[in-house]
């Protein structure tokens, strides 16, 4: 009887799998929340409402050699993950975002950032 219940009963929650890979590029100030709004609209990532607005707000009024880092929980597949954004002020309004996840994550944000670099002619 024990078997049948359990087939019913709700799965547990998994925990999100953790940070193990990491990309990076060079941004104009200006292009982080274009290219924040278009890897949220990447199918394969659900990202907290309002991601890219947060991080480009938090990215006025950086000094140079300054460094913020957002902590997230987001879905890559429908799967949980946990993601971290870095900003390094490297020049005036010219941040390097870091983004730190999974592999396969990561490897889906290197194909953004060189397409986003590519629509741009870098």
């Amino acid at each position: 009887m024990k078997f049948v219940t359990n087939l019913f009963k709700p799965a547990e929650a998994k925990p999100p799998a953790p940070a193990t890979s990491e990309t990076s590029m060079n941004f104009d100030l200006q292009e982080v929340a274009p290219f924040l709004t278009q890897l949220g609209n990447n199918a394969r990532f659900t990202f907290p409402a309002a991601l890219a607005e947060e991080i480009a707000h938090g990215l006025q009024g950086m000094a140079v050699d300054e460094t913020r880092r957002w902590k997230l929980t987001c879905d890559f597949d429908r799967q949980p993950i946990l993601m971290e954004i870095e900003a390094f002020m490297d020049d005036i309004d010219a941040p390097d975002l870091t983004f730190f996840g999974t592999l396969d994550a990561v490897a889906e944000i290197q194909q953004e950032l060189e397409a986003f670099a590519a629509a741009k002619g870098l």
